[in-house]
């Protein structure tokens, strides 16, 4: 077994349950024969190992050779992923595709009626499911038995299976227009991000509506959520929100509508409620963030016994999220610093499992909250991990505004010394990258000119600042860089004479959002 097959080994098992170890270890006994134990003792001692270790996994396999111990792996990985599909059969498409497999075997043994049997039984479930794809799959499996065996089926047979091709491969031809139109809109969103000006916006809706599917059949449950997500990514891009809170209520509600898809489709159902927070977020509605907040966590609850790992791990990373933005939103920063060191702990146990995308965010979040509560030595712990981050590509947009809140934390802490060095190193960044926008450039001509001022002195030029941001803040390409830094909340604080917290309180509680 290669070091990248036996890595993927050794976090399959630790990803395991007790309960998942317990039926697998009923599996490999179930005939009890030699070359299962072997198999079973290296299960046993790669799940006692806190790290790989080769040496001491021969001296614990008794009767295994160097040579010999890849393929046991390999033979080992085979076998844990049978045990768990024999475990979670009924679970998701599995018990569907038994189905099929029973069909499959049936037919080998030239059952032909027992064969179709089974295939009736997948097709009612895949109708129930609305899996399009798999359901052609097993009426185009029963017009092949019935044109090639004679199964006395009834006259109308034949014209029975042709109407339900013709109408299935309708409906996944319109299903799957809309899913590549989502799956395009998404990409474009990584290539491009938000629009920045007139013609992005103006490319956008082009690029968008020139790919708009002619509807050639009724949509499944499935194309009308990806006909939501499609809108959602295209209106996310243009910063649209009140579109972007339509069809985000869409898709949420496709699903409330549909409750039967709620578990089966579980991780969906999640991400557009997450979607949908999102949105409200950038939008500052309170009212209807707290009740869609709660609504994701009496789902996440409800189904919670039932989900597979990688549920659980999506659920923890989009009720932190949602979590950490109800305390922005109510100005309760000093609440939110209290979760980080939980929520920290554990991005710590699922960090071989989290994409990188989803810790820079936290990290990132946990920097502002830290800026919010005045405590700028700590926010400026949490920006460098973002910016000596490796992959410097990798979310360019969060990488651009760790460095200007870093800027300004080293303001607030009096670091004037690194203050004309970091403004030249941000200026290259941005010129690199060729993301200069004007509330950036804003923020750093500020910085440069009022960095050795007195404080009687420096009142007005943040009043200046604000009065210019306000003014770039017309401009709805310019926006962006709001949806990152709260700076009106800070320089409020600094006009008035008063913390930040206490700025943002006041923003609360006057609603000016």
């Amino acid at each position: 077994m290669s070091k990248p097959l036996t890595q993927q080994l050794f976090q399959l098992i630790k990803t395991l349950t007790k309960s998942e170890k317990r039926h697998f270890r009923l599996y490999a006994t179930r005939n009890g024969g030699g070359a299962d134990l072997k198999f079973l003792a290296l299960f046993t001692a790669l799940d006692a190992q806190s790290q790989y270790d080769e040496d001491a996994l021969l001296s614990k396999v008794d009767g295994v050779s160097k040579r010999q111990l890849s393929n046991l792996k390999s033979h080992l990985y085979n076998q844990i992923l049978v045990s768990l599909r024999l475990l979670r059969r009924k679970q998701g498409d599995l018990e569907l595709h038994e189905l099929l497999d029973f069909a499959c075997v049936l037919y080998d043994k030239g059952l032909y009626l027992q064969s179709l049997e089974q295939l009736s039984k997948a097709r009612v479930l895949a109708r129930k499911r609305h899996r399009q794809t798999v359901l052609l799959e097993i009426i185009e499996f029963e017009k092949r038995i019935e044109t090639r065996h004679i199964t006395r089926s009834h006259a109308e047979r034949a014209e029975e299976l042709i109407s339900w091709s013709k109408e299935t491969r309708q409906g996944i031809g319109a299903d799957e227009a809309w899913s590549d139109l989502a799956l395009e809109m998404y990409g474009l969103y990584l290539r491009i991000g938000h629009v920045k000006n007139h013609e992005e916006y103006a490319f956008v809706v082009e690029y968008f509506e020139s790919r708009i599917p002619q509807e050639r059949g009724e949509l499944s449950f499935f194309g009308q959520i990806y006909r939501a997500q499609a809108r959602v990514w295209c209106h996310y891009i243009l910063q649209n929100w009140k579109h972007c809170f339509r069809y985000a209520t869409t898709w949420v509600r496709l699903f409330q509508e549909y409750p039967e898809f709620q578990e089966l489709e579980f991780d969906l159902f999640v991400k557009g409620i997450h979607n949908l927070l999102s949105v409200l977020f950038y939008n500052m509605d309170r009212e209807r963030y707290r009740w869609y907040f709660t609504l994701l966590e009496d789902v996440i609850g409800a189904y919670e016994e039932e989900l597979s790992d990688n549920s659980r791990i999506y659920n923890f990373v989009y009720l932190e999220m949602a979590r950490i933005n109800r305390y922005f939103l109510d100005a309760e920063f000093e609440l939110a610093i209290q979760e980080i060191p939980r929520i920290e702990l554990r991005l710590e146990e699922l960090r071989a499992r989290l994409d990188v995308h989803r810790l820079l965010v936290f990290w990132y979040k946990f920097a502002c909250l830290h800026f919010g509560a005045g405590q700028y030595h700590e926010c400026i712990q949490y920006l460098q991990r973002i910016i000596n981050y490796p992959q410097l590509p990798l979310r360019e947009d969060i990488q651009v505004f760790a460095r200007i809140l870093s800027l300004i934390a080293h303001y607030e802490l009096g670091n004037h010394d690194l203050i004309d060095a970091q403004i030249r190193s941000v200026y290259r960044y941005l010129l690199k990258l060729e993301n200069m926008q004007q509330v950036q450039k804003a923020v750093m001509d500020f910085l440069k000119n009022s960095v050795y001022m007195d404080i009687h002195h420096i009142i007005p030029h943040f009043q200046k600042l604000q009065d210019r941001l306000e003014e770039i803040a017309k401009n709805p390409y310019e926006r962006r860089p709001f949806l990152y830094l709260d700076l009106y909340t800070y320089l409020r604080s600094k006009i008035e004479g008063i913390s930040i917290p206490e700025a943002a309180r006041k923003r609360v509680e006057e609603k000016r959002y």
